[in-house]
């Protein structure tokens, strides 16, 4: 019997999501939150919904990153572009911390994939973007060309 990709893409998630926090636990983030401060750096104009598309997440549980980062002081809820809107806006401290993270990420990654070549591994990265965009219906995922 084959192993069903969900199903191997679920456990990997899982594992590498322990191993990403585990890493990250020194920066006081998570790797959802350090997923959405990305995506806020990438595109600041982002809305909650679409932030919550990008992840693949619900509009709560969006919420619920959002308050976390805010109340840890890696975002600021701002006034958007009329009276009823509001836009998120990274603290100076957030940027910093981006910019700090990639080594551990980095590691865990070769953690992970220590044995796949390095072609293997930008193989594998092209397609879990390709799925990502097609999943999603957003071709962000996708690398610049």
């Amino acid at each position: 019997m084959r192993t069903h990709i969900p199903y191997l893409l679920a456990v990997t998630s899982t594992v590498a999501t322990r191993r990403a926090d585990e890493r990250l636990v020194a920066y006081d983030l998570t790797i959802r939150q350090s997923g959405l401060l990305i995506l806020l750096s990438l595109e600041p104009e982002l809305t909650m919904a679409e932030l919550a598309r990008q992840l693949g997440v619900a509009r709560q549980s969006v919420h619920q990153l959002v308050d976390e980062l805010v109340e840890a002081g890696h975002l600021r809820r701002r006034p958007g572009s009329d009276d009823r809107s509001r836009r998120l806006e990274i603290t100076d401290t957030a940027q910093y911390l981006l910019t700090r993270i990639d080594g551990p990420l980095e590691r865990v990654e070769s953690e992970l994939l220590a044995d796949l070549t390095p072609g293997e591994v930008e193989t594998l990265r092209r397609l879990l973007q390709r799925v990502l965009a097609h999943a999603t219906d957003d071709e962000a995922w996708l690398p610049a060309t």
